[in-house]
């Protein structure tokens, strides 16, 4: 009995001085995964400036409505109209889900010229057209993916206009309109980085009718109908109201 006990002392001893167990190790301090940021989500809602520009290409017609000069000019003309320009725009969006809904104005400077063939042989007739400037106020409809719109728009143009016909020395006739007329066109707009959008966009623009009046006679006048095609790119910088162009949530 003496050595069981002694035995079993012996025992305890052992197991009291073993080295502690994996269960009686302190706890692994547990880090959790960080959480991956949200994606962000693109807002089109907001003022935004830009600036702009491209080429343009059209055509002048005019109607001489006191009847044919020579036998040679039975009182019509038209010839093409080409050039560039450069201007700015300013604009305000709203986005509903996908769709944007916006109004914008802009204005360019322009050099859009062209002049017609001669119209009385041997004199050096000619009509001549010159677009100086223009611009509109429209509205737009579009649709986002994301950083990309795609839009189309229309409204009211004016342009900044000169006729002029140029007869034999002395027999100049100049007249400067500001004309309005209406616009309708399409484009895409992609956001490059916060706050900053590229554009492409096309118009067509009617400019309606100028005239000259070349006396008191009501007959002795020269009317145009000029129309162009543009076509531009620009850069525009979104205000978003403080959310840099990007909204988180």
């Amino acid at each position: 009995m003496k050595k069981i006990l002694i035995g079993f002392a012996g025992a305890v001893a052992l197991t009291l001085s073993a080295p502690a167990g994996a269960a009686d190790l302190a706890a692994r301090p547990y880090t959790k995964a960080p959480v991956a940021p949200p994606a962000p989500i693109y807002t089109w809602t907001g003022f935004y400036l830009g600036v702009q520009g491209g080429g343009a290409w059209g055509r002048s017609d005019e109607t001489f409505f006191g009847g044919p000069n020579t036998a040679l000019f039975a009182g019509s003309q038209n010839y093409d109209t080409t050039g560039g320009f450069v201007g700015g725009v300013v604009g305000y969006n709203w986005q509903a889900a996908n769709w944007v809904f916006g109004i914008e104005g802009d204005y360019h400077w322009a050099d859009i010229n062209g002049r017609s063939a001669e119209i009385n042989a041997g004199l050096g007739d000619t009509y001549f057209t010159r677009i100086r400037g223009f611009g509109d106020i429209k509205g737009r409809l579009g649709y986002s993916t994301g950083p990309a719109l795609f839009f189309v728009s229309g409204g009211a143009a004016v342009g900044d206009i000169q006729h002029r016909y140029d007869g034999i020395p002395g027999n100049v006739f100049i007249q400067n309109n500001t004309r309005w007329g209406w616009t309708v066109g399409a484009g895409a707009e992609y956001m490059f980085a916060p706050n900053w959008s590229a554009k492409v966009e096309y118009n067509y623009i009617d400019f309606g009718k100028s005239t000259i009046q070349y006396s008191p006679v009501v007959t002795n006048r020269s009317e145009w109908t000029d129309t162009v095609h543009t076509v531009k790119a620009g850069v525009n910088y979104h205000f978003n109201w403080g959310a840099a162009g990007v909204a988180r949530y």
